[in-house]
């Protein structure tokens, strides 16, 4: 089952010596719905420590793990695209930040 929900607002935490994530955890992107209820965090893991699995908790909230490599992508999605969800599969267990349809091409103006 996929669960998805749309994503209105994040906040970012770097933390230093946490336990969390295998030890290896050196930040949390906290995410918030269009009523600015938590609905999950992405964990974002040293790039060479594996990453731990995805899962989503008793409460519904979810939690994604990604490599410090993608952060600045991650945090690039946030800022400039609408709409963005966080989309998590129960089963197979993997997780993605997605945006909506986009218009293909930039559409630049002739010269």
């Amino acid at each position: 089952m996929l669960v998805s929900h749309k994503i209105q607002s994040y906040s970012l935490q770097i933390v230093s010596n946490y336990a969390g994530g295998g030890g290896y955890q050196i930040g949390f992107v906290y995410l918030y719905d269009t009523k600015q209820q938590y609905i999950g965090h992405l964990g974002i893991i040293q790039n060479e420590k594996t990453l731990p699995q995805n899962r989503q908790y008793n409460n519904g909230t979810i939690a994604i793990y990604f490599h410090e490599t993608e952060l600045q992508h991650i945090l690039e999605t946030l800022k400039t695209e609408s709409p963005v969800s966080v989309v998590f599969n129960t089963q197979s267990k993997w997780g993605a930040i997605e945006t909506g349809k986009e218009t293909v091409g930039i559409g630049e103006l002739a010269a």
